[in-house]
């Protein structure tokens, strides 16, 4: 039986077996090419034009962006602390839009949220801990002691290894999956913090406490919800405390 099956002659595929063999596979460009409500449909699968699957995603490279110019800081003088917070503050607005773009248009997928949380560790994450230590240095200058050039490196480092922690434990915890709550503060709520105070108050003694905080609340093992207890967040929408009171009162 094997030396005939292995002198079977060839036989070209038929067009219903290169149809389904296609390339690339479903997903390989970006968000899937269906609503993930839609994936278990007797219909089958809902394509989506390339344009309209991949809005989200560029909307999401404008968050590594911003994250990419607080890292270059260090290296480029033209680039000023007040630019670095507007960038920080420009991606928190694209890390939002991206999400609710992925809602509107249903074309959510597991590679968008991983996508997503990665541009999140890129300009949540690495970048303020890379801006945080320079703003120490320049304020503190050359003549800054051993003591206080460590306690900076070392808080700055736990910043992002911590972030790094963070995100890590959040795509197993989630799959995947964009998630409707967050173990520990995200890291887009600490640079809230992190960024502008080291923009504003470089050489505190205070900073490195602070980034030390925020360090130790990304990665607690506490599940805080994804609108912060001002927005109800679900699969397909994002809804305020008041409309959800207002909803309430209806039923």
């Amino acid at each position: 039986n094997e030396t005939a099956s292995s002198h079977r002659p060839f036989r070209p595929p038929r067009s219903s077996e290169r149809a389904q063999a296609r390339w690339p596979p479903p997903g390989a460009w970006g968000s899937a090419e269906m609503a993930e409500d839609d994936e278990d449909s007797p219909t089958g699968r809902e394509t989506r034009n390339f344009i309209i699957r991949n809005i989200p995603n560029a909307i999401t490279f404008v968050t590594v962006f911003s994250g990419f110019l607080l890292m270059v800081s260090t290296s480029v003088p033209g680039i000023s602390p007040n630019m670095c917070v507007f960038a920080t503050f420009l991606g928190l607005c694209t890390d939002i839009l991206d999400g609710q773009a992925a809602r509107v248009l249903r074309v959510k997928s597991k590679f968008g949220a991983t996508f997503d949380q990665l541009a999140d560790l890129t300009c949540f994450g690495i970048g303020p801990a890379i801006f945080y230590v320079r703003q120490q240095q320049l304020a503190m200058g050359n003549d800054a002691s051993v003591m206080m050039q460590a306690v900076t490196v070392v808080s700055g480092y736990a910043y992002m290894a911590c972030s790094v922690f963070r995100i890590s434990r959040e795509l197993v915890v989630h799959r995947g999956d964009r998630p409707l709550y967050f173990v520990g503060i995200p890291t887009n709520l600490a640079c809230v913090f992190a960024v502008p105070a080291s923009a504003l108050y470089p050489g505190s003694p205070l900073l490195p406490v602070l980034i030390i905080i925020l360090s130790g609340m990304m990665v607690m093992p506490y599940h805080v919800p994804k609108g912060l207890w001002i927005f109800t967040v679900t699969d397909t929408s994002v809804a305020s405390a008041c409309q959800r009171r207002s909803s309430d009162k209806k039923e």
